[in-house]
């Protein structure tokens, strides 16, 4: 075969799994959503919904700035409150945090001295919690009061495991990657809209998300895990429902920090590529519906680093083949990550993550010391 229409070959191909990823994959939920779409037995709160018993679970690490807030707006929430139980963990903090949650009866505190990471605070916090229903939020997340009421309704649904909250961004800072995350999230829970209307969000997200208890998997502890992924993957490989509640909102500031966003999303691709094959029975052709969700919004994703890698470098062999395709596109090329080094937010902050995603894939080969975490300062 012809060297050229080998590197043409890897070209098309990269480029158009990349046009799967950001352009086809929402326009094909969009599409069939029309036709077969899931129909929810209720996602509306009606009177004598709250026969559940809520578990609130909270892992917290040196969160002494935004802690009492979120106590207070955690006990404001529209449940009965003898049906519902909060589960604050203490990670090792060297701040207040503890101290501040122990003034608060309501409150049942679990303290470890060391910092033993998220993962392990909660396996030890659901191990203890007794509610039909787990909550899940982070300490920075400040719910609205009928967050919980309408995502307990989704659990009408018997086929439901676990149901997904809105998160709304709100800058924390002056920083182009901060100011672009926030619409990057709007766009992404629009496409975990459109997954729950097929029963299978890829990936739930920390800062308000719903379980059903016997439905929780033990989290690993030996290295980083993303545990709202990996307990939604978990449920939606038990053949669960994972559905989004758009009318359960939760909301945080982005990172005040200039690469606070960067950082978090390297080690989320780390977390990611650590459990990759756990993740593989996702693609299971017996669910071709999940596969596709899964192969598109998060495999494919995850190696689009890659992706960009084998369409750059490749473009720039075929360019000089003298085409007029190659060189406008290897032309095009030049001037996105121009625009990117210019400071252009949305160039910047697409090559950014994608760079945070491949140091993460790099990192998941290097030896951990357990699943610790440190966390990204973000504006009370």
């Amino acid at each position: 075969m012809d060297i050229f229409i080998a590197l043409e070959i890897v070209f098309l191909i990269s480029l158009a799994l990349l046009a799967q990823v950001y352009v086809f994959y929402p326009l094909s939920l969009r599409f069939l959503s029309l036709f077969t779409a899931r129909q929810r037995e209720s996602s509306i709160w009606t009177w004598g919904s709250d026969n559940y018993r809520i578990s609130i679970i909270i892992s917290a690490h040196n969160e002494e700035a935004v802690i009492e807030e979120k106590i207070k707006n955690t006990l404001a929430l529209d449940w009965p409150k003898d049906k519902m139980e909060i589960l604050i963990g203490d990670d090792g903090s060297t701040d207040r945090t503890a101290e501040i949650v122990a003034k608060f009866s309501e409150i049942r505190l679990v303290k470890k001295e060391k910092n033993e990471g998220k993962a392990a605070m909660l396996n030890d916090l659901c191990g203890m919690a007794k509610g039909d229903i787990f909550l899940f939020s982070d300490a920075n997340s400040m719910l609205k009061s009928d967050a919980l009421k309408n995502l307990a309704a989704e659990f009408a649904d018997k086929k439901v495991g676990c149901a997904c909250g809105q998160l709304v961004l709100k800058n924390g800072g002056e920083f182009s990657l901060s100011k672009v995350e926030e619409v990057y999230w709007k766009s992404e829970s629009s496409l975990k809209e459109l997954e729950g209307n097929f029963g299978a969000v890829m990936g739930s997200n920390g800062a308000l998300y719903a379980i059903r208890s016997e439905l929780f998997s033990e989290l690993p502890t030996h290295k980083t895990v993303m545990d709202d992924f990996y307990i939604t993957a978990k449920i939606l490989m038990k053949n669960y429902s994972c559905v989004f509640c758009k009318n359960a909102h939760a909301s945080e500031h982005t990172s005040t920090l200039e690469y606070g966003e960067f950082k978090r999303k390297i080690r989320i691709g780390r977390a990611n590529f650590n459990f990759l094959f756990t993740y593989l029975p996702l693609l299971s052709p017996l669910h071709p519906m999940k596969a596709y969700m899964f192969l598109s919004h998060k495999l494919l994703r995850w190696f689009s680093p890659f992706l960009l890698i084998a369409v750059f470098f490749n473009s720039i062999f075929l360019a000089y083949t003298g085409h007029i395709f190659f060189k406008a596109f290897f032309a095009l090329e030049l001037l996105f990550i121009l625009a990117a080094l210019l400071g252009l937010r949305m160039c910047n902050y697409f090559l950014s993550m994608n760079f945070a995603i491949f140091l993460g894939f790099c990192k998941s080969f290097l030896k951990e010391k357990g699943g610790g975490w440190e966390r990204v300062e973000r504006q009370k």
